[in-house]
């Protein structure tokens, strides 16, 4: 794992979703919070969290998926939450979700898929040394939560020492 510049990769994940009509994201991730990981195991991850946003996501009475992407450091961590305000789902499914083949309920699998998307984010983010969480408010949207190691900004080089 390196020091990966957050807000570069979810500007690459969000930049091919921007202009679809049924979605609208809203990025607010500091331009130069860096985390520990592979940079491009991160981007599948939120390129995932999006895609999933945007299928099953999407308000009831627009039918547009409203998608907030956060980030804030905090300490060793990183905290990173990918939002819908879609229908949300059952608090007693959100653990089932990570489980490969589970696929929740109608409200949520409107679009073909195989149940492994959630799954295979979980196992990604742990390998890269970071923990995934979901929470749901039926109604009111649904969110994944990531935390992970927080990589602290390069130090600026020591200037020469003249001699005299």
């Amino acid at each position: 794992f390196k020091p990966v510049l957050l807000r570069d990769v979810v500007d690459a994940c969000t930049y091919a979703v921007q202009e679809y009509d049924d979605m609208k994201i809203k990025v607010d991730v500091p331009s130069d919070l860096r985390v520990m990981a592979d940079e491009v195991e991160l981007q599948r991850v939120i390129s995932n969290l999006v895609e999933n946003a945007r299928r099953y996501g999407k308000t009831p009475a627009t039918g547009v998926a409203d998608v907030t992407i956060q980030a804030q450091a905090s300490d060793a961590a990183v905290l990173i939450k990918v939002r819908d305000h879609g229908a949300g789902v059952a608090a007693a499914m959100l653990s089932q979700l990570t489980k490969p083949f589970f696929r929740g309920d109608a409200a949520r699998t409107s679009a073909a898929g195989a149940g492994l998307g959630l799954s295979i984010v979980a196992k990604n983010i742990e390998r890269m040394g970071g923990t995934f969480a979901l929470t749901s408010t039926p109604g009111r949207g649904f969110a994944a939560h990531i935390r992970m190691p927080r990589a602290m900004p390069p130090k600026p080089a020591a200037a020469p020492v003249k001699k005299t």
